[in-house]
C-alpha cells in the first residue's frame, strides 16, 4: 500500500471468505455515483482470494482500494484527505456501526 490517507472499513470475521468485499465496493461506487461518476476496477475474481488491490474512480479522483479476508477489512486510500472526507461523508448514512 502507498502512503497518504486511509479510510478503513472493518467487516465480517477474519478468514471468512464469504465477506462480500467486491459487492461492498460496488455498493460504495453506486452511492458515490449519485454525486459524480464512479466505478470500481478489480482483478478477476479468484476463489479464496486475499490481499486484493484495485481502484475506485470517483469523478476526477482515483482512489486506491484494498481488501483482505485474513484480517477482514477494506481500505480506501488517497493522497488527499479532502477526497476521503467527501467519500466518508457520502457513505456515513449507509454505514452500520457495530
Amino acid at each position: 500500500m502507498d502512503g497518504g490517507w486511509d479510510l478503513v472499513l472493518w467487516a465480517g470475521e477474519p478468514f471468512d471468505y464469504s465477506t462480500p468485499f467486491r459487492e461492498m465496493l460496488a455498493g460504495i461506487a453506486g452511492i458515490l455515483n449519485l454525486d459524480a461518476p464512479a466505478s470500481i476496477e478489480l482483478p478477476t475474481y479468484e476463489e479464496y482470494e486475499d490481499f486484493v488491490e484495485g481502484t475506485l474512480q470517483f469523478g476526477d479522483e482515483t482512489i486506491r482500494a484494498y481488501y483482505e479476508h485474513s484480517l477482514s477489512y477494506l481500505v480506501l486510500m488517497s493522497d488527499s484527505a479532502d477526497t476521503l472526507r467527501k467519500v466518508a461523508d457520502r457513505l456515513a448514512p449507509f454505514m452500520q456501526i457495530a
